[in-house]
């Protein structure tokens, strides 16, 4: 259990970089968030072994330097993204319009006119909140699933941030309730189909090379509904960003829970491999929270393509 203290520290400190983020520029804030995110992972022994597990893991051929390279990249943009992310919760509306680029926007609004709902498949990779944003402002809120923080000053602050466009939040407990009623109304959910599933309720398809239990959920939602899904990658673009939404992912006749699982992953497997500096390597994705078989330990998967 958390205390209060612990809690009004936090929300001190974060209040303190609010300040900063007012005052500084985005490319100061964007500076400091990459070299403290290269710090962090030097740092953090814990996080750092993580990281190199999971690189090792996913590319056996290629070797040390190139690895190490993508993961002092990933720290920087992660670093970046987490301080930006101070002024992006503020800044009015011109802001996202002038550093922040939308491609496929006509690929969204037929998706959305079909009138069957529609969800957006994402992965930790990117920006993705800020594209979130922009989309609301360009008439096209979300449902957005997400896990409360521990901190009850913080999630505040948090939810007023990414609803003030429109959008509303969808607490992960009982997320499927809420995700078919908006998907029912012909709304648009955002989903992140990269966390970690519980291994009694996934399945197991290929990540990155790797067979990996993934939630079916997303599968279950278009095969239910007939809903589009829409997958989205956010990428930086000097102090802002350019994002692209893609023409739906094909559901077709016969298919499974699995087969239409696998087809989303890899289209997210795709984007990591064309980009893994921009992916969250930091999260322990592979270590299951209970064990079966199910061929968690596979031999070396085939290396992505060169």
């Amino acid at each position: 259990m958390r205390s209060e203290a612990t809690n009004r520290q936090e929300f001190r400190l974060y209040r303190a970089a609010l300040a900063l983020g007012r005052a500084a520029p985005f490319w100061l804030l964007q500076r400091i968030g990459a070299g403290l995110g290269v710090v962090f992972l030097l740092a953090a022994g814990s996080r750092r072994r993580t990281v190199w597990r999971n690189l090792t893991r996913v590319f056996p051929g290629r070797s040390a330097w190139w690895r190490a390279g993508v993961a002092l990249r990933c720290a920087a943009h992660f670093g970046r993204i987490s301080f930006d992310f101070i002024k992006w919760s503020h800044v009015g509306a011109g802001a996202f319009e002038r550093k922040v680029r939308w491609a496929g926007r006509e690929n969204l609004a037929e998706a959305v006119r079909r009138g069957k709902g529609c969800a957006i498949l994402s992965a930790h990779f990117g920006h993705w909140e800020v594209a979130a944003q922009r989309m609301a402002l360009d008439g096209f809120p979300q449902g957005m699933v997400y896990r409360p923080l521990e901190n009850p000053l913080m999630e505040e602050e948090l939810a007023r941030s990414r609803t003030r466009f429109g959008n509303t939040l969808i607490p992960k407990a009982g997320a499927p309730r809420g995700i078919m009623k908006t998907i029912r109304r012909g709304g648009i959910v955002d989903i992140l189909l990269d966390q970690k599933a519980d291994l009694e309720h996934s399945v197991i398809v290929t990540f990155l090379g790797i067979p990996t239990p993934t939630t079916p959920s997303l599968a279950k939602i278009a095969l239910a509904t007939g809903a589009a899904v829409v997958p989205l990658f956010a990428y930086p673009e000097g102090t802002g960003y350019r994002f692209r939404t893609d023409p739906p992912v094909a559901v077709e006749p016969g298919d499974t829970v699995t087969t239409v699982t696998q087809r989303f992953n890899d289209v997210v497997t795709r984007e990591i491999f064309a980009h893994p500096q921009l992916w969250f390597w930091f999260h322990d994705r592979w270590t299951p929270r209970r064990r079966r078989a199910t061929g968690l330990e596979p031999s070396p998967p085939a290396a992505p393509p060169e």
